[in-house]
């Protein structure tokens, strides 16, 4: 059944010039006696109709709103539908100082799966002549005058030319917006934050990492923004995605630290690496303590070495592409206590090889049980203490896992 929608149209596309008296380049294009411009496209992007009428109001509502002109009510409230009728206004500037006119026409774009039709007719004009309006007249008493050999004023072909010129142009814009490829809707949005006044090593690594995951959202098909303004860390902004990431920091507000619990008690999802899980006995942020499995810093080796990983479970999503065992380029590795592992709710994905140690050479980790990546299995996270300097991304086997945890974040 036919769908129709009403619009009003202001096109504001002023047009300048002059009376000549040759007007054979002037095509204004003619049916059953009036004015009437009419295409039909087929678009070659697989698109079908729902989403080719979403499309032309959509470039209806901004190609106008661009200009500066107002695009009236718009309802696409029934879909499918397969056709849209407004009224369009282009501004014409004459000859005369201070003059122009306004050319109303009637528009309508019907779409059908794989194509369009576009038509604008019923062409009026209405002449502003400082400060006198007159009412609006058929276009075509000129166009006819000029068929039966009548000469001209000086307005005719500025009138005409500005008409076709308008009109082309919009058509143009529609094509444009009509046969680009299917926009593909992310499968999920992410946003990562990070700092730049904070140790230089762990901004180098949330460059890494931005530039990573950017690569990987383009291949994975997932959309990935950035932000160092961690105020964006609020309840409006975080609607807007399924998974967050932070890089190289953590709130420091309240305001920011209760919009980030409610993000995750709601069905969030978190990766944090390295120093985003910090947290001491100056951090005040009980929450965030039972978040980690009530791991609280406790030590960590001095210079950054690689080190022994051993894979506790490489079944889980975020390392089923690990062995049991390989090596982690150089980082700073943190000690925990108490540690997470004897939390009922923490699983440990990667543990610290005890045969690291002694780990360092200014502080040195002489021993202990040292998880390195872990979930809480009441929410959707990881945490990684992966993320100090600019080697964490030279293995590929690694990158894989962080590859892997965001993709299981996001489902």
């Amino acid at each position: 059944m036919l769908k129709k929608i009403t619009l009003s149209l202001l096109i504001l596309l002023p047009f300048v010039g002059l009376a000549q008296t040759d007007r054979s380049d002037i095509p204004i294009p003619m049916k059953n006696g009036i004015i009437w411009y009419e295409k039909s496209y087929k678009v070659n992007t697989g698109l079908q109709k729902k989403e080719l009428f979403n499309r032309a109001s959509a470039w209806i509502n901004n190609y106008f709103s661009n200009i500066g002109a107002g695009t009236g009510d718009i309802n696409i409230a029934a879909i499918p539908a397969d056709e849209i009728d407004g009224t369009g206004i282009f501004k014409i500037i004459t000859a005369a100082p201070g003059s122009y006119y306004w050319l109303r026409f009637a528009v309508n774009i019907t779409v059908s799966d794989g194509g369009y039709t576009f038509k604008a007719y019923h062409v009026y004009e209405k002449p502003i002549e400082k400060g006198i309006t007159n009412e609006y007249s058929k276009l075509e008493y000129r166009w006819r005058d000029f068929r039966i050999g009548k000469p001209w004023s000086a307005d005719d072909e500025p009138i005409f030319k500005g008409l076709d010129s308008n009109m082309i142009a919009a058509m143009a814009s529609l094509e444009k917006e009509m046969s680009n490829e299917a926009k593909q809707v992310p499968k999920f949005k992410v946003i990562a934050f990070y700092s730049t006044n904070v140790e230089s090593d762990h901004v180098d690594f949330a460059r890494n990492a931005m530039t990573f995951y950017t690569e990987l959202a383009a291949r994975k098909g997932f959309a990935f923004d950035t932000t160092s303004n961690w105020e964006n860390l609020n309840d409006a902004n975080l609607k807007n995605y399924k998974v967050v990431i932070w890089l190289n920091e953590f709130p420091h507000n309240e305001m920011e630290r209760h919009s980030f619990e409610k993000f995750m008690d709601n069905g969030g999802a978190w990766l944090g690496f390295h120093v985003s899980g910090y947290n001491d006995k100056g951090t005040h942020w009980p929450w965030f303590v039972n978040f980690m499995g009530g791991a609280v810093f406790y030590n960590n080796n001095w210079p950054p070495l690689p080190a022994k990983m051993i894979v506790n479970d490489n079944t889980h999503p975020v390392t089923r592409d690990l062995p049991l065992n390989y090596t982690a380029p150089i980082n700073e590795w943190y000690g925990w206590k108490p540690n997470p592992r004897d939390n009922k709710d923490i699983k440990v994905l990667i543990t610290l090889d005890p045969a690291n140690y002694p780990l360092g050479k200014k502080n040195v980790i002489k021993g202990g049980d040292i998880p390195v990546v872990w979930t809480n299995t009441k929410y959707k996270m990881v945490y990684m203490n992966m993320g100090h300097g600019d080697l964490n991304f030279e293995s590929a086997m690694q990158n894989k896992m962080f590859e892997d945890a965001v993709l299981w974040l996001g489902e």
